[in-house]
């Protein structure tokens, strides 16, 4: 019974993706959807549209997936069984992760649309050009041109990172969310921020460094930077390459195979890569790949 509820749940959520990427202006509200946007996940073209446009725009970058409860982090530490601890860790950032990637798979579907579009030497609309371009903006496209080479650069940034790599990187920088830094700051991923006070100032920090630990509102926060932060941070062209590459070869993109292109996220560069390739493998069974 659980068994045919999970695959049922899984098969709700493919089924709202693809609506939502086919008909990205179904949701009711556009405007009070855009709320649930990051500040950079709003449209920069959006006073150049009227009314009508405006909606259409925004329920095109909207997630299809409203915000899951935002609670605290549990105590993991005290989950004294190895087993359930792993299962509650990941249980309590997929809403979050999957969330993410649905986002990314709905603006992905749209922009091969509006790419076929061009193909077949359609014009595209102001609107539809107000959509890419504010992509552009989002995913720091540095070639700001809505032709070939723009939208091949776009799709580069915008799609998925496998919920198992997601999963394994949190659980490898907060030490299953045992850390302060997660506990006390929602930050699963050992991201850093450089502004004075924006969050934790590391113990061991070296002299000279001004970088403090990223401190988020929320977990849903959390997994918003994390995302940006590979999807667009010029240090991960190469995980991009290699994710771009994976997808015209095989078409589905495993964390496994994306975990190569993580070899500038630590110091410790490929030992880093072969732990959490480790990681994924001994956990798979807490975990659904996507």
């Amino acid at each position: 019974m659980k068994l045919w509820l999970k695959t049922t749940a899984q098969a709700g959520v493919a089924f709202v993706v693809l609506l939502a990427a086919a008909y990205p202006f179904l949701r009711s509200d556009p405007v009070a959807d855009a709320q649930e946007l990051a500040s950079w996940q709003m449209p920069s073209r959006i006073s150049a549209l009227d009314s009508a446009d405006q909606k259409k725009l925004l329920a095109r970058l909207t997630y299809p997936q409203h915000m899951p409860a935002l609670t605290a982090v549990p105590d993991f530490a005290a989950i004294k069984d190895t087993a359930k601890r792993k299962k509650a860790f990941f249980e309590y950032l997929e809403p979050f992760i999957e969330r993410e990637n649905s986002r990314l798979l709905k603006l992905r579907a749209q922009i091969v649309e509006l790419q076929q579009k061009r193909s077949n030497k359609q014009e595209l609309t102001l609107e539809e050009y107000a959509f890419i371009y504010s992509l552009f903006d989002e995913f720091k496209v540095d070639y700001p041109e809505a032709d070939d080479a723009g939208i091949n650069d776009l799709l580069s940034r915008v799609d998925v990172i496998p919920s198992s790599l997601v999963l394994t990187q949190a659980a490898k920088e907060s030490g299953w969310g045992s850390s302060r830094f997660a506990t006390d700051g929602f930050n699963f991923f050992g991201q850093w921020c450089f502004k004075a006070g924006c969050g934790f100032v590391p113990a061991k920090r070296p002299a000279g460094r001004y970088h403090e630990v990223a401190m988020f509102k929320d977990i849903a926060a959390s997994v918003n930077a994390y995302f940006y932060n590979l999807n667009t941070f010029y240090v991960y062209d190469d995980l991009r390459a290699i994710r771009a590459e994976i997808r015209k070869q095989e078409g589905k993109v495993t964390g496994q195979k994306l975990a190569q292109g993580l070899i500038r996220y630590s110091e410790r560069g490929k030992s880093y890569v072969t732990e959490i390739r480790d990681m994924i493998a001994a956990n798979h069974k807490f975990m659904e790949e996507s």
